[in-house]
């Protein structure tokens, strides 16, 4: 049973990855399951490396040394656990497109019922509530709401302009050229970059309330990524994936060190970030039209309340209902273990 609830948590993490805005990190967190996944990809290391390539040798010592090393890292955990989130995103990846594009309002309704009762949980975590503690939480919010606004709708605007038109020349919107590459640059800093690139944007999707894929457009690369992907350009592809890995040790190992060292502190700020990711899926934004395609732009109240308005309400309550019934699950399984 525990291995169909970790694919499917998987599954939820991955279906957060594809929504613009929300973290993956930000589901981890909401589903109790943050704090093992990140002692897990710590425990990663060069052993678990040296452990698999020694399976070229065919004998028990090898296996012997890879069962220990994988039992020491959890990977069957892990397996299940990115098993469910990779399945999501291939399998809802083009259904939640859809949805953005046909059912923004409501979509973005059901994630914020989810992440709003959500940050219950963080909170319960936290064993000392005190000032330091909510000054904490405040200040991880009032971060996520400036970053959020990093990118103004003028951009937004633009960038959404220039797709159009460059779409109308007949030329696809992956490789479009909205970030050339820097012609006097050498190759060897424009892999650097890459590979920063990845370990940034690896690193913010562990972060709860952090959109990876958001910095990616901040460091003027998004596209670029896309551009790789579309061609096949597997140098820049594999410079990239080196990048995610080390980030995702690297930072996770900062983030254990955290949660052992300073826990209450560590998981205000992480409540922090996910309240702050409140502000960046509120459904309702203002927004304009460019080439047939819809740019959401800030934040707004509903001037008035028809079906949209009325199918977000139903959806964020349904969000709400979702967690607190899986909240309620969760105590009673504790009681039983108990």
């Amino acid at each position: 049973m525990d291995y169909f609830k970790d694919i499917l948590k998987g599954a939820v993490i991955g279906v957060a990855n594809i929504i613009p805005g929300v973290s993956g990190g930000t589901m981890a967190l909401v589903l109790g399951i943050y704090e093992r996944l990140i002692d897990a990809i710590h425990n990663i290391s060069l052993n678990t490396i040296t452990a698999t390539l020694g399976l070229v040798r065919l004998n028990k010592p090898a296996f012997a040394r890879f069962k220990e090393e994988m039992i020491r890292i959890d990977a069957l955990y892990l397996i299940r656990i990115a098993t469910g989130a990779l399945a999501a995103i291939v399998a809802l990846a083009k259904l939640m497109t859809f949805l953005l594009q046909t059912w923004h309002d409501p979509t973005y309704g059901f994630f914020f019922g989810l992440v709003l009762v959500s940050a219950l949980v963080p909170l319960k975590l936290i064993k000392q509530k005190n000032v330091l503690i909510a000054v904490i939480a405040c200040i991880a919010a009032a971060g996520i709401v400036t970053l959020s606004h990093s990118l103004s709708g003028e951009k937004m605007v633009e960038k959404a302009r220039v797709k159009h038109e460059l779409q109308e020349r007949g030329l696809p919107a992956e490789i479009m050229e909205l970030n050339p590459p820097d012609q006097t640059s050498g190759m060897v800093l424009k892999m650097v970059h890459v590979f920063a690139m990845g370990a940034v944007a690896i690193s913010a999707m562990i972060l709860p309330g952090i959109s990876g894929s958001f910095l990616l457009i901040l460091m003027g690369g998004y596209f670029d990524i896309l551009r790789a992907i579309a061609s096949r350009d597997l140098p820049v592809l594999g410079i990239f994936a080196l990048g995610c890995l080390a980030g995702m040790i690297l930072f996770s190992r900062f983030l254990d060190y955290l949660l052992h060292r300073w826990h209450d502190q560590t998981m205000a700020f992480l409540l922090g970030l996910v309240l702050g990711s409140l502000w960046i899926i509120w459904p309702f934004k203002s927004s304009v039209t460019v080439g047939g395609e819809t740019v959401y732009l800030n934040n707004a109240i509903p001037a008035s309340f028809a079906a949209s308005e009325l199918y977000t309400i139903v959806t964020f309550a349904a969000g709400a209902c979702i967690v607190i019934f899986l909240l309620w699950i969760e105590k009673r399984a504790g009681h039983h273990r108990e």
